[in-house]
């Protein structure tokens, strides 16, 4: 086996992400795992929303009304999510242009987020993950409040 064979076995596998439309259709796409900067931007998200403060919103669960303290999510936090699922959208999709990704990212913004944990390498410390895990629900439930306010 010469040494390019050897590195092709080593290289990450595409990972398999399921998404939902309005329809009720779903279809998998194969994203590749984040690479190094975009391990790097969602930490510094992640980073930038742990220090915030944190407000008390009202949220509808199964009926009840419930009370729940989140971090104050700000403008630029959903921007650079935006940002970061988009340049992982256009880097594992190939052939898509950016008004397409731009929309698709858009209108999925909710479960690409959901799904950006499973994009990171495995040989990242279950703690980082962990706590980009709960960043990441933090932000689809500011995303959700800020939209049902609107």
């Amino acid at each position: 086996m010469n040494d390019i064979e050897k590195v092709k076995r080593h290289l990450s596998k595409p990972i398999p992400v399921t998404i939902k439309n309005q329809d009720g259709a779903e279809d998998i796409f194969y994203f590749k795992p984040l690479n190094i900067e975009q391990q790097a931007i969602l930490m510094e998200i992640s980073k930038s929303i742990r220090g915030r403060e944190e407000v008390e919103i009202e949220m509808d669960e199964e009926g009840k009304t419930i009370k729940k303290k989140i971090p104050d999510i700000k403008k630029e936090d959903m921007n650079e999510m935006f940002g970061l699922i988009l340049d992982a959208a256009k880097n594992s999709i190939e052939g898509i242009d950016e008004e397409t990704a731009k929309d698709f990212c858009n209108t999925n913004f909710e479960q690409l987020s959901d799904a950006l944990f499973k994009l990171m390498p495995e040989n990242q410390s279950k703690e980082k993950v962990n706590l980009i895990k709960k960043k990441m629900e933090d932000i689809r439930n500011a995303k959700s409040d800020t939209e049902s306010t609107e």
